[in-house]
C-alpha cells in the first residue's frame, strides 16, 4: 500500500510514535433543571426524615459525591444557599443518629 494511500479502517490503537491521539470526550455536566430538582427532593428526604433515610454507603454517595457534583452545576450563592439547607438537615441527622447509637 502507497503511504499516501489513508487507511480504509484505522486502527483503534494511537501510534506508538507520538502523534496525538484525538481528545476524550467531554466529561458529563448534569443540566441545571435536574441539578435543582435532585437538590429539592434530596433536601425534602432529609427534612422529612427522623433519622437518616439511607445506609452508610448510600449516605456517603449522596452527600460526599452526588450533591457537590449538584451544586456545581449552580452559580455560586445559589449553591451556598443549597449547601446551607442540606448541611442543616444533615447535622440534625447525625444529631438524632448519636443519640440512637450508644
Amino acid at each position: 500500500m502507497p503511504a499516501a494511500q489513508a487507511e480504509l479502517f484505522p486502527s483503534p490503537q494511537p501510534d506508538l510514535f507520538g502523534t496525538p491521539s484525538p481528545p476524550a470526550p467531554a466529561a458529563y455536566v448534569v443540566p441545571y433543571p435536574i441539578a435543582v430538582n435532585t437538590l429539592r427532593r434530596t433536601l425534602a428526604d432529609l427534612t422529612a426524615a427522623a433519622v437518616w433515610p439511607w445506609d452508610p454507603d448510600m449516605k456517603a454517595a449522596r452527600m460526599e459525591r452526588t450533591v457537590p457534583r449538584l451544586l456545581a452545576v449552580l452559580a455560586p450563592d445559589e449553591a451556598a444557599d443549597w449547601r446551607m439547607r442540606i448541611d442543616e438537615q444533615a447535622a440534625r441527622l447525625d444529631r438524632v443518629d448519636g443519640r440512637l447509637t450508644p
